[in-house]
């Protein structure tokens, strides 16, 4: 159903405050970047394992570095599937509802590593976080699959006990970004950080999605 909304509208920019607080949770924008040639919000966990592998593979050939994930497909899908199934649960340990078996991806803010990663090829679509229930958003520090690979590299300068490895409800993001900040481009200069390249949010509801893209076309 989402993958049939080629055309959208973004909404205004509003700049997420740095000391985030449960007040200040409104002005927080969400942003969905996809190739400016295919529909926004695509997934492959929605399909079956060869369809998802058939893809995965022609993503292959494609330029920009948003596209190496795929570069070993039956790896990736088998990442991809031991992340989600982790987010869920946890999600739903921490009070989470979620209302699909996977979930849309988006990030706070902005991420300048996802932009270049299409060659300036990007369009992307902004929601304010306050479109969506809470008990059906989570966030992890930084990418998903990426957190979910750090739980074990804890002995790693790079690792960070605070918010790697572990999934977030909204209130507790605000808090991790109010005590760390959001990540800007210390993942280009502090070897402490490298891994921190954006915050990424889930969306268990794609209904919630569908119906703000429909109000915007």
């Amino acid at each position: 159903m989402l993958a049939t909304i080629e055309k959208v509208k973004i909404s205004s920019s509003q700049t997420f405050l740095k000391g985030a607080n449960a007040k200040s949770f409104a002005a927080m924008i969400l942003t969905h970047s996809y190739h400016k040639e295919e529909p926004p919000f695509r997934s492959l966990s929605v399909l079956n394992i060869e369809k998802a592998l058939t893809i995965a593979t022609q993503l292959q050939a494609k330029e920009g570095k948003v596209y190496r994930r795929f570069k070993e497909p039956i790896k990736y899908l088998e990442a991809r599937i031991a992340t989600e199934k982790w987010l869920k649960e946890e999600f739903i340990n921490k009070g989470g509802e979620p209302k699909t078996s996977f979930p849309l991806y988006m990030v706070i803010e902005n991420s300048t590593w996802i932009e270049e990663g299409y060659n300036g090829q990007s369009k992307k679509v902004q929601i304010s976080v306050s479109e969506f229930d809470s008990k059906e958003i989570s966030f992890t520090y930084p990418d998903s699959m990426v957190s979910y690979w750090l739980r074990d590299k804890k002995q790693e300068s790079f690792y960070q006990p605070d918010y790697h490895g572990q999934v977030f409800r909204l209130d507790e993001i605000l808090q991790i970004i109010k005590k760390f900040g959001m990540p800007m481009e210390k993942w280009k200069f502090e070897e402490t950080r490298k891994y921190d390249i954006f915050i990424e949010a889930q969306i268990w509801n794609e209904q919630a999605i569908f119906n703000y893209l429909q109000d915007k076309i």
